[in-house]
């Protein structure tokens, strides 16, 4: 997507932001967003990579420095960033695309990172972003917005410290779309309360998303999936007719952009 000088230009943003202070941190660099050929300027940023995945991390340790801040994507039908990888968040979106009748807009033409592109380092439990790690990364955004110059049409961003990281580094006015961070140990507790075959009647957009992307219910977090999908087009689907135009885009709804 980006052409040979951008990239350098962008590559070089990553190397004046290698963390320092890296005794906490598994990897000191940072890395790139995940930004295909036909870009859509739909950019997904969750929170951080998990550091629940040892097999993961040795062979990302065992990558050059240019390797480790290019790894996004770089492994057969993964970006290696979880709630996208595992369908949560392309069901969530998907979902957003069938109600607000926009079919233009492909899952594979959205770029996608996380707000935080360190990770620190776990005693057998993923840790989140510390202050300090979501100001270096508020840093590190600012610097990427000025030379990448993005043309984001919708900038989506998932749970509070995503939030708090983008509020602090875009400098320009984005349309920005807040969800809730889909973890499951969070979601699990909202989503059992609530039936699933209702939810889908409910929210017809979710039934749609889901055979789309063919998406069974024996699939692992299949209700948490469901629910947070839910989640999306109750918040998603009236900004999404608004900023694209889709049927109905004269609805009343808050202006983030």
């Amino acid at each position: 997507m980006w052409n040979k000088e951008l990239k350098e230009a962008l590559l070089n943003v990553c190397k004046k932001h290698c963390y320092q202070d890296a005794e906490n941190i598994i990897v000191p660099e940072p890395y790139l967003p995940y930004v295909p050929e036909n870009w859509n300027g739909i950019l997904v940023l969750a929170e951080s990579q998990s550091s629940a995945h040892p097999q993961y991390w040795k062979q990302v340790k065992k990558e050059s420095i240019l390797e480790r801040m290019q790894r996004l994507g770089k492994y057969p039908r993964e970006l290696s960033i979880g709630p996208w990888d595992d369908g949560t968040i392309k069901l969530a979106l998907q979902a957003i695309f069938e109600g607000a009748d926009l079919n233009n807009l492909k899952l594979e033409d959205v770029a996608v990172s996380n707000a935080v592109p360190w990770t620190r380092k776990g005693t057998g439990k993923n840790l989140n972003p510390d202050e300090q790690m979501q100001a270096k990364a508020a840093e590190f955004w600012k610097e990427i917005f000025n030379v990448w110059k993005p043309d984001i049409k919708a900038l989506v961003v998932l749970g509070n410290v995503a939030k708090r990281v983008m509020r602090n580094a875009v400098l320009e006015k984005y349309r920005v779309l807040e969800l809730r961070l889909p973890s499951p140990n969070a979601i699990n507790r909202v989503s059992g309360m609530f039936n699933c075959v209702d939810l889908k009647t409910r929210f017809p957009e979710v039934e749609k998303a889901l055979h789309t992307l063919k998406i069974i219910e024996k699939e692992k977090q299949y209700q948490m999936k469901v629910f947070f999908a839910c989640h999306a087009v109750s918040h998603g689907v009236s900004e999404f007719k608004k900023w694209y135009g889709g049927k109905n885009s004269n609805l009343t709804t808050n202006d983030n952009g």
